[in-house]
């Protein structure tokens, strides 16, 4: 067996690993975007060029030089004599998702029919990106038409033709998805290895993360993802329950059974993350500290309101949307935002609003002239379902409303009267700028917030400099105590850490088991 380690090793994100067994098959875990390595040679206006997009990154080493790549963007081949059967996806969020575009659709993808809700609504509410692209149109080589409007004859180019080669990709799934869009073909999941394969969901901030646990060469291996842990105690669980409900407790507690049923199989090796090993920190948020200290701040608050989080983080949206209906106020989503929600109903039913949840949605009708695919779809829905609403409602009754508006939303109140901004209230439920670009962001943000003299809640300026106080977020990731107890609970024989800065407090936890280097030969 080996593993090796493209990436996300010693460093935080980006995953890219391969595991090989002796007979040369193999399979991927997640092909993400490194985004520290990534912003050394590009940056938002910068980007590599499409038409040679693969042949970019190879020669900047942002990916590994393996045959996996789509054939209508890249036609070379290396020294890499191995099968691939499936490439698995632990969960939607870019820095393990974020290449997934660049790879050929003759690879199966393995993930949650969640993680596909996800990853869909995400792609078809954003701008055509090569990165990211699972279905749509293949690419062409230049045509002489191309060419005499002065196109190199070497570069990809998107099709002009209606009759262009459609770019199909083959999913596989645990649970089988309530529907699936017409541009995937389902195939089995017991078609995709050899032996024993299992994708159990796991706890993470985006809904929809899973580790894989499979046979390799006859030993059982597993890969966490990202996870975090939910309620340790049945006093929490109880908690868990009467507040936020019986679907938000059984999602919290996905991390205890993935351990649980882990430790039955005994793995030989355990490729575990471990984000926050480095990081010092004085609190231990859950959602539901998230949920006390909103409705804290709801109750308190006669004004409009503001909340900020990933629109993709669904379960900081349900929190939001219960602190809403105990407090008599109505969430307002922008469209691109409601198209998360009814993506993830279409595909995976768990997930439905109930009726009571769906009387107390709204969605924001912003000063846009375009929208993109499911952004318009859920506009036209929202109209169609009489919940869309005009700034004008808003400046009406403002105390009635809770507006999910973040940092590229902010340019929409500007339709709101300046009165009722005067003395609102921003509540910032996403994480701190861990970047120089972020930073320069949170204060870009923070000069809106002042403008209009908006109360900020979670985020602040101090002398000057940014300040996030973060009692309005719940890491997604482990703390260092919970992982050592998970990790010693399943007594693997070998420990593989990824997705860390400090690798070292593995080794020391665990000195004679701890593998360090990026290929493992076991």
């Amino acid at each position: 067996m080996r593993i090796e380690i493209f990436d996300g090793h010693r460093n935080i994100g980006g995953n890219k690993i391969r595991v090989v067994d002796s007979e040369n098959d193999a399979f991927l875990l997640d092909f993400g975007l490194n985004f520290s390595r990534w912003s050394m040679f590009f940056e938002e206006f910068l980007n590599p060029r499409t038409g040679r997009i693969v042949q970019d990154l190879l020669k900047l080493n942002l990916i590994p030089r393996l045959n996996i790549y789509r054939e209508d963007l890249f036609d070379e081949t290396f020294e890499d004599h191995v099968n691939y059967s499936f490439l698995f996806l632990s969960h939607a969020h870019a820095d393990h998702t974020g290449m997934i575009g660049l790879v050929n659709e003759k690879i199966p993808l393995l993930m949650t029919s969640e993680t596909l809700a996800v990853m869909n609504a995400s792609v078809n509410t954003s701008n055509t990106n090569v990165l990211t692209q699972l279905v749509g149109k293949k690419r062409v080589k230049a045509t002489d038409k191309d060419v005499e409007r002065g196109v190199r004859e070497d570069l990809r180019v998107s099709p002009r033709t209606k009759d262009a080669e459609p770019l199909t990709r083959i999913v596989s799934f645990p649970k089988e998805p309530e529907t699936l869009p017409n541009e995937y073909k389902k195939v089995d999941l017991t078609s995709l290895w050899k032996d024993e394969l299992l994708v159990e969901p796991v706890y993470h901030s985006v809904i929809g993360a899973a580790g894989l646990v499979t046979r390799v060469d006859n030993f059982w291996i597993a890969y966490t993802g990202d996870f975090r842990t939910g309620p340790e105690t049945t006093e929490e669980e109880k908690y868990w329950l009467e507040t936020l409900g019986e679907r938000r407790l059984s999602l919290s507690l996905r991390t205890t059974r993935f351990f649980e049923n882990l430790k039955d199989k005994k793995p030989l090796v355990l490729i575990v993350e471990g984000t926050r090993v480095t990081r010092e920190e004085d609190t231990e948020n859950t959602e539901k500290d998230v949920f006390d200290n909103a409705m804290e701040v709801f109750k308190k608050t006669k004004d409009l309101i503001f909340v900020d989080f990933p629109t993709r983080h669904l379960e900081r949206l349900f929190t939001f949307l219960r602190v809403c209906m105990e407090n008599e106020r109505k969430l307002v989503l922008m469209p691109k935002d409601y198209a998360y929600l009814i993506e993830m109903e279409r595909i995976e039913p768990l997930w439905k609003l109930t009726d009571e949840e769906r009387s107390h949605i709204r969605v924001y009708h912003p000063g846009k002239i375009s929208y993109i695919n499911l952004e318009k779809e859920a506009l036209i829905r929202a109209r169609d379902e009489k919940i869309l609403i005009h700034p004008e409602e808003i400046n009406f009754s403002p105390r009635d409303y809770a507006i999910v508006a973040g940092y590229w939303d902010f340019p929409h109140i500007l339709d709101l009267d300046e009165r009722i901004l005067n003395g609102a209230v921003y509540i910032h439920s996403t994480s701190e700028a861990y970047t120089e670009e972020q930073e320069i962001d949170a204060r870009r943000f923070l000069n809106w917030i002042e403008y209009f003299n908006i109360k900020p809640r979670g985020i602040e300026k101090r002398n000057e400099k940014v300040v996030f106080t973060k009692e309005f977020h719940a890491s997604g990731h482990v703390s260092p105590k919970s992982l050592k107890t998970l990790i010693e609970a399943v007594n693997p024989d070998y420990i593989v850490p990824v997705h860390t800065l400090n690798p070292n407090w593995f080794s020391t936890n665990w000195p004679e088991k701890v593998l360090l280097d990026s290929i493992i030969m076991i």
